[in-house]
């Protein structure tokens, strides 16, 4: 049933720049809303809907969300970048959007609705906020993971940047929905200021620094997992999941701060996330021959480097041996931020494609290693600009004890080279050449 729902969807980004900003542009998007909820009979009244926003974190929380929800509460319907689920039935996303098209949402909703969904959670993109594929979607509920650089190439400044993202809260304090609710990270400023100026009926936040509601206490990170300590108004909590990760306790933190939210009781929020296995292409994790090799999205500053905080902090003796990209067309002034932080913890990095889409490969991969510390020192980069090259000779160089991060395609299925769109897995291409 689900490979019925998704239809080709057309790019527009490539000329959002030019006409974004103009009223009949916005108009007609509105009115795309309008007229997609009137053909499939507005479904979100009939949803307890639940957006999640925010740069990294968003698949892996909106995916933990639906777990606990779905054990627990209702069949529940998820749409994220990677997945689309409705109950246990699942489906890839393979548009390379993280929010889809106006009319492939509300008819995935509609179809959800029709199969016994009660509630709705979905993946909002600040594309998808700023061009409208959300309107008349009527959310009881909104997440803010965290805020840090990224999509600078479309919103031309943080401010703007951030203001996209405020949408989604604004939405839920608008809409006739009866009652309203938040969560947001503690450790963030944008999030301790929307915690501070918005009043919702209720709202949590969480923490493992500062001062939260939900808050990490003690964490032990471990090779496949994670244990954790948490507490929520006082009660303390013992947690062991199968994430790993500092960035992974924040993501289960806003998941069980959705429940709290709505009734569901930590215990039982909690025996939801022990069973959760993970996403594919959000730090999963293959052994091979004594080495760990992950695949992951991480596509900003701030992902990478959480990432590779926690490799580098687990890898032992062995070394860190990091593939990593920056993607063509797309928001230029991170890539020498992404190189300065492989610098930093990597000792054998590996650049190479993304998806260079139209844009010179080779100029991509000079952009992202012109601001190299100590040149003539770094003698363990090497620039591969053909992905299949990079990962075989990244797998080919790996000895016993060593880490290997694969970044920056994560569960994508497509790879678009200047040679035009071609299928691709990160983690297919790993598994062949471990073979």
């Amino acid at each position: 049933m689900l490979k019925t729902l998704v239809k080709k969807i057309i790019r527009y980004d490539k000329i959002y720049d030019i006409i974004k900003d103009s009223f009949i542009y916005q108009a007609r998007k509105k009115l795309n809303g309008q007229i997609a909820n009137f053909l499939y009979g507005y479904p979100s009244k009939d949803f307890f809907v639940i957006g999640v926003t925010g740069t990294n974190g968003k698949t892996t929380v909106v995916n933990l969300i639906h777990k606990i929800l779905n054990d627990n509460l209702a069949k529940t319907v998820m749409i994220s970048t990677a997945n689309i689920k409705v109950g246990n039935e699942e489906l890839k996303n393979t548009k390379k959007m993280t929010s889809l098209d106006i009319y492939d949402l509300q008819s995935i909703l509609a179809i959800a609705k029709d199969s016994g969904c009660k509630v709705a959670v979905l993946e909002v993109s600040s594309h998808g906020m700023d061009q409208a594929r959300f309107e008349g979607t009527d959310f009881d509920c909104a997440v803010l993971t965290n805020i840090t650089h990224d999509h600078l190439d479309y919103h031309g400044t943080m401010e703007h940047y951030i203001d996209a993202k405020k949408r989604l809260f604004t939405y839920v304090l608008k809409n006739h929905k009866a009652n309203k609710y938040a969560v947001l990270p503690a450790d963030d400023p944008v999030g301790r200021k929307r915690f501070d100026e918005l009043a919702f009926d209720k709202k949590v936040n969480f923490s493992i620094t500062g001062s939260s509601m939900l808050k990490a206490e003690k964490i032990t990170f471990l090779k496949d997992g994670t244990e954790l300590i948490f507490s929520y108004l006082g009660k303390s909590y013992t947690l062991k999941t199968h994430l790993v990760g500092k960035f992974n306790v924040l993501n289960i933190l806003a998941a069980i701060g959705v429940a709290t939210n709505i009734g569901i009781s930590i215990e039982k929020a909690i025996a939801s996330v022990e069973q959760f296995m993970g996403v594919e292409g959000r730090m999963e994790r293959l052994e091979h021959n004594g080495m760990n090799y992950y695949v992951d999205f991480a596509h900003s500053p701030d992902a990478l480097e959480k990432t590779l905080e926690y490799l580098a902090w687990i890898k032992w003796a062995g070394r860190l041996i990091v593939t990593f990209w920056a993607p063509g067309v797309r928001d230029k002034t991170k890539r020498p931020e992404m190189w300065k932080i492989v610098d930093q913890y990597a000792d054998i990095a590996i650049a190479t494609d993304d998806d260079p889409d139209t844009e010179n490969r080779l100029e991509i991969l000079q952009q992202l290693t012109q601001d190299m510390k100590n040149k003539s020192e770094w003698r363990n980069l090497f620039i591969l600009p053909e992905r299949v090259l990079a990962i075989k000779f990244a797998t080919e160089i790996a000895k016993p004890g060593d880490i290997l991060m694969f970044a920056g395609k994560g569960h994508e299925a497509v790879q678009l080279t200047n040679f035009g769109k071609r299928k691709w897995s990160d983690k297919e291409e790993v598994l062949k050449n471990l073979k």
